[in-house]
């Protein structure tokens, strides 16, 4: 048992130190020019180890983009749960988004490397961003249903993916300052709960 636990906590020091190597090597100058072959040097870890944890330069760009948003998901769950208004809770969560991806170096290069060509890891928050979507709507929706358990679960769950993906949206494509889009999508949030109310 203890052999095992020790494997286990090995192979999630490897991971990290992965993760926090090609997260260094994006900021610096963008995902297109990371290699696999620096990542594992840089990380002191070998191609095999790698690849057999990661599959492929891709792989490490998902979960690399994966834990990002487990992070930023532990900010928004704090953020939820200093309200008891639905839409007042959107608005903060939101605002809370923005504000820290404008502040998040990984997802600057990311974004700003999307608008100078570098796509390769905006899939990953877009169109492959399945993980983002399903763990932001299980996040938002469980705070929505347990502060307005009147209301009907489907939805719930239609509002609550609609707030998800706008806000997804104003992430990758900005085109208002971050009150403002948030209180658009709060304002946006009421609607939706009132219809969900007479469903």
């Amino acid at each position: 048992m203890a052999g095992e636990s020790l494997r286990v906590e090995f192979r999630r020091q490897v991971r990290e130190r992965v993760l926090d190597t090609a997260a260094a090597l994006t900021v610096d100058r963008g995902w297109d020019r990371v290699r696999i072959g620096e990542v594992a040097t840089a990380s002191g870890v070998s191609r095999p180890t790698l690849y057999r944890e990661f599959g492929t330069k891709d792989g490490v760009g998902e979960a690399l983009v994966a834990r990002e948003a487990e992070r930023f998901f532990t900010g928004i769950a704090g953020e939820l749960e200093q309200h008891d208004d639905a839409s007042e809770g959107v608005r903060g969560a939101v605002r809370f988004t923005l504000d820290e991806a404008a502040d998040n170096p990984l997802l600057r290069a990311i974004l700003t490397g999307s608008r100078s060509g570098d796509t390769s890891l905006l899939p990953f928050l877009t169109t492959r961003g399945d993980g983002i979507i399903a763990g932001g709507n299980a996040l938002v929706g469980d705070w929505m249903r347990r502060r307005r358990p009147d209301l009907d679960p489907r939805a719930v769950a239609d509002a609550v993916d609609a707030i998800v993906r706008l806000t997804i949206s104003h992430l990758v494509s900005p085109g208002l300052g971050h009150a403002e889009a948030a209180d658009r999508i709060a304002r946006l949030t009421t609607c939706l709960i009132a219809a969900a109310a007479t469903v």
